[in-house]
């Protein structure tokens, strides 16, 4: 029975949500490659951030999450490329910050935030697999003003990791299982969970979408209509203006127009990349 991969929406939120063991071995993971900081989750908390004034943007994250000690987990998944990416991850880490304080709450009462962005294209044109970002000094990198506000950047394409052999930490774990896991045979799923028991009761999640034709189809459904829109803003930003136009019609530009503005991108490059004029986002209520 082949196992679905994680990088599939539904799929890595299900897995993750059935199993806190699994959770807290992943985001114990990346921050901590060396080790020196097992966290245990103690619960997950809602994925929504809710702005303070009703005209500003709704976000919904992929998960979130809470240690024992108070601190926040967003781990967010992102399979296509997004241009808006780092400013997109700069939004959601700020929201998790300044939605924390309640009327009567002090400053002191801000809990860190930790946020895990995995990445299935590359973002950082360096080596790292990992980047880590914390606020410092500019002209004096080694003076941190703190580490209770952190973003990872995961990026899945780089890592070497290819095969169970490979696997030698909870590092390599992860990027193995979130890239191959559908590469496995019964012997090596066998083999993992006697290194790895916790991870017991999440295999069984996913072995559940392998055999339930009702799971399987509504993964199949949002894996459809995640690789249209991926195509689509794809299309247009990478192919160009005239090739775009040529290839799709007014109405596929303006559908695309008003997924890019949910995604909280300018008119100006929403106007480039459809080749969408003012007038036309203006006439149809995208202004």
């Amino acid at each position: 029975m082949q196992l679905p991969s994680l990088l599939l929406d539904p799929v890595f939120k299900h897995f993750f949500t059935s199993d806190l063991h699994a959770l807290s071995s992943l985001i114990s993971a990346f921050p901590y490659p060396d080790g020196s900081n097992r966290i245990e989750v103690l619960e997950i908390i809602s994925s929504e951030i809710i702005p303070r004034y009703p005209d500003l943007k709704r976000t919904f994250l992929d998960l979130k999450a809470r240690d024992k000690k108070g601190s926040i987990y967003q781990i967010e998944l992102q399979v296509a490329k997004d241009f808006s990416y780092k400013k997109r991850s700069l939004y959601y880490a700020s929201g998790l910050v300044q939605n924390q304080l309640k009327p009567g709450n002090g400053y002191l009462d801000l809990v860190p935030v930790i946020q895990i962005n995995i990445l299935d294209f590359v973002l950082f044109e360096r080596d790292s697999i990992i980047s880590r970002f914390v606020l410092k000094e500019k002209d004096h990198p080694d003076w941190t003003l703190t580490e209770d506000l952190q973003i990872l950047f995961v990026e899945l394409p780089k890592s070497k990791t290819k095969s169970l052999d490979q696997v030698s930490d909870d590092v390599s774990l992860w990027l193995f299982l979130l890239k191959q896991i559908q590469t496995l045979s019964e012997e090596e799923i066998m083999s993992l969970l006697k290194k790895k028991p916790d991870l017991k009761n999440a295999f069984n999640v996913l072995e559940l979408y392998s055999s339930d034709p009702e799971k399987r189809r509504e993964m199949e459904e949002r894996i459809r209509s995640d690789r249209n829109f991926a195509y689509e803003v794809a299309g247009w930003f990478e192919e160009g203006l005239e090739e775009g136009l040529e290839k799709g019609k007014f109405e596929n530009a303006l559908e695309t127009a008003r997924r890019m503005k949910e995604e909280g991108l300018t008119i100006e490059l929403i106007e480039r990349m459809t080749g969408l004029t003012r007038s036309d986002l203006e006439e149809n209520g995208l202004m």
